[in-house]
């Protein structure tokens, strides 16, 4: 059985106007000498972004077992290659990814999902 393509969807559960829809988990190893100026950079990218027609939601954590990683989930009302190609070459975005050589211990990663499926709420 094959699963249709997730569609974005507005605040009120009906349709958006784009109907492919991407998230990815993207890990952020800050140098601990970085790590307050680092967290600052990426807050500011986030809330930026967040102004995006593209941007649905994201949820920034802490990993438990290394304080140093950052872990960033994001999910975007567009295709892989969009996203790729026109979000991560805004201008607020340049100062943080010219910054990421001094502030990271190790390489970012970032890891694209696909939905197979969706639990926006508690059931039952």
């Amino acid at each position: 059985m094959a699963l249709a393509p997730a569609r974005s969807q507005s605040a009120n559960g009906t349709p958006g106007r784009n109907t492919e829809i991407v998230s990815f988990v993207v890990y952020i190893p800050i140098k601990r000498s970085a790590k307050v100026h680092g967290r600052k950079m990426l807050l500011d990218v986030i809330a930026a972004m967040s102004s995006e027609p593209d941007f649905v939601n994201t949820w920034v954590h802490q990993q438990m077992d290394d304080e140093d990683t950052i872990v960033v989930y994001e999910t975007w009302a567009c295709s892989r290659e969009h996203f790729l190609a026109h979000h991560l070459k805004k201008p607020y975005r340049q100062a943080y990814e010219a910054a990421l050589p001094d502030l990271l211990s190790a390489e970012r990663r970032i890891i694209f999902l696909e939905q197979i499926a969706a639990y926006p709420q508690r059931r039952g």
